[in-house]
């Protein structure tokens, strides 16, 4: 265990609680759980193939396969441009300037590319014409700088080549360019959830992001969601920024709880270099934050550890009474649904396929996923060239397949019942895995799981470190059979 390490997590604010995970995140038989969430490495949704190099026919054929059984999916398009970057984004984005004429070129390009992957896709995948779309998700960038003929090119084409039947329509936009004009427009195409990163609502904060919203311009865009009727309005806040204290963290909640927000994510800030090489949609490059000469000029620090976990523990206490968090970091009101696409996705009776179309888009089944180019030239080329812009797929073996079931159900922070997981691999109970009856074996003698009858359920302590459990007690490495 690093020095660093533990100077870090010893860093607290005096005038707040000591962080409930201190005193286990300190013991030195803990050292790789503190290790991990030192080195700061994002990857609790991220749940890899254990077969690397897995041929693109293959995989296709798994995605059909799997697309075929689901009852619906999970279908995302993803849009790059941003008309700034953030100071802590990894994300492939093209930052440019909405009015100029350049720019409407760059968008119109952005669209047919898309559709033209899309088209691909439903060549490749026959199943996915048909299959019930249980949420359909334009993620960004900034989606809200389209301009409205190319959002409604989109979109048409979208409803008319997919099983729209069912689905549910979320857009993610960016305050300063969601006007009541373009809600309007979004409410008319039919989308009924709205999300944006406020990342605080301090302009202090937000200002030391390098965002070009305010505070006010949040809220404002919040009532105007609601004036509009959106029945769903979620906002991003981030702990762990530059600059940023407890207190800070103290007064964004408090904000969340006047607002009534219906949905809230609150995320610590992650900025790790491996996130260049395992994730759908980030690490073409360096933050600005990762730039020392940047954080050096805004004469501010980062947080230790410690008052991250303090900062953590604030959200939960502000928002156990009013919110559920479901999976973990996602918090809704109660009475309202959870984020239903992370629900398809990761809860254990679900695990449904998802589709995402775009630059670095991130697909996958339960037997193998994909991760789209991150490079935009080298995105078009690949379609230029009539191929699907795929980097990279890998394979998942029956363990793993087993395996990501059970980690993804530990993420979502709901008990995982092996009843339920048995359904799912035909009767086989997730105590005769291995890797999992060993893990839980650990865990349960660290105090960071029960297990009781069929049932296994994160600690309060599990609950904050779910991250560092699901990526230090489950290794994909530890299977022999995954091998190219």
């Amino acid at each position: 265990m690093t020095s660093a390490a533990l100077q870090s997590l010893q860093e607290i604010d005096p005038h707040y609680p000591v962080p409930r995970v201190l005193e286990f995140l300190s013991a030195p038989d803990n050292a790789a759980f503190l290790e991990y969430v030192h080195n700061d490495p994002f990857g609790c949704h991220v749940f890899p193939g254990d077969i690397p190099n897995h041929p693109l026919d293959a995989f296709l054929a798994d995605m059909d396969e799997g697309i075929r059984q689901a009852p619906r999916i999970h279908l995302w398009s993803y849009i790059p441009t941003c008309r700034y970057r953030c100071h802590f984004c990894q994300y492939p984005t093209i930052i440019l300037n909405p009015q100029s004429a350049s720019s409407q070129v760059v968008f119109r390009d952005l669209v047919d590319y898309n559709i033209k992957e899309a088209k691909m896709w439903l060549a490749r995948v026959p199943s996915l014409a048909q299959a019930e779309v249980g949420e359909f998700n334009i993620f960004g960038g900034t989606p809200s700088l389209l301009p409205e003929p190319e959002l409604r090119r989109l979109m048409a084409f979208y409803t008319s080549h997919f099983n729209f039947g069912a689905a549910t329509m979320r857009f993610e936009g960016e305050p300063g360019t969601l006007t009541k004009d373009y809600l309007a427009l979004l409410k008319e195409l039919g989308f009924t959830k709205i999300s944006f990163g406020a990342q605080s609502f301090d302009d202090r904060i937000i200002a030391a992001c390098g965002r070009m919203h305010s505070a006010d311009e949040c809220v404002e865009t919040i009532h105007n969601a609601r004036a509009l009727g959106f029945d769903w309005v979620s906002v991003d806040l981030i702990y762990g920024m530059l600059g940023q204290e407890v207190d800070d963290v103290r007064y964004d909640m408090e904000k969340t709880l006047e607002l009534e927000l219906s949905h809230v994510v609150c995320t610590k800030l992650h900025m790790e270099e491996f996130m260049k090489r395992r994730t759908g949609v980030s690490g073409v490059r360096e933050s600005l934050w990762q730039k020392k000469g940047l954080v050096d000029k805004n004469d501010m620090r980062f947080p230790g550890l410690g008052k991250q976990y303090q900062m953590r523990e604030l959200v939960e206490l502000y928002l156990a009474d009013g919110y559920r968090e479901h999976p973990t970091m996602y918090f809704h009101r109660q009475g309202q649904p959870a984020e239903k696409w992370k629900a398809l996705i990761t809860d254990l009776d679900k695990q449904y396929p998802e589709v995402a179309i775009g630059l670095g888009g991130s697909s996958k089944c339960i037997g193998a996923e994909a991760i789209n180019i991150t490079s935009y030239p080298l995105y078009k080329q690949a379609l230029d060239e009539n191929r699907l812009p795929i980097d990279e797929t890998r394979g998942m073996s029956p363990m793993q397949r087993e395996l990501n079931a059970f980690k993804m159900a530990l993420s979502t922070l709901i008990p995982v019942d092996d009843r339920v997981y048995q359904r799912r691999f035909n009767g086989k109970s997730f105590f005769a895995n291995p890797v999992i009856d060993s893990a839980l074996a650990t865990l349960t003698r660290k105090g960071l799981v029960t297990v009781d009858n069929h049932v296994v359920m994160l600690t309060p302590n599990g609950v904050t470190l779910v991250e560092a459990i699901i990526n230090t007690q489950f290794p994909t490495s530890q299977f022999p059979t995954a091998q190219a």
